[in-house]
């Protein structure tokens, strides 16, 4: 018998998946970049770069990332400084990092 709502059981990586990029939607700094167009018309595609590649070191395959939480910070910190020419100054940067941290911890 099939269920009601006829979608598939998501897992717990399915479920960080959904917060990272939540996450990185709600990032202020990023949304005005790619709202903007500071990182030229193809902003968008470069904010969907920054999520793949996150799922590149946060892959699911091991409970421990593929990097440390400061090298995190530090490439949310120069992919905005190098894709969108912004110097965050109000260490959000951190922040994100945080969120992406906690939910692989909790998820993996």
């Amino acid at each position: 018998m099939m269920s009601s709502s006829g979608s598939t059981p998501e897992t717990p990586y399915h479920d960080f998946q959904a917060g990272v990029t939540a996450t990185l939607r709600s990032w202020s700094a990023l949304k005005t970049a790619v709202e903007q167009e500071w990182g030229g018309s193809d902003s968008a595609a470069k904010a969907e770069d920054l999520r793949h590649n996150i799922f590149t070191f946060f892959d699911g395959s091991s409970p421990n990332p593929k990097m440390k939480l400061e090298e995190l910070e530090d490439n949310l910190l120069g992919f905005m400084e190098d894709e969108f020419g912004v110097v965050l100054e109000d260490r959000s940067e951190i922040e994100v990092a945080d969120l992406i941290w906690c939910m692989y911890e909790k998820c993996a």
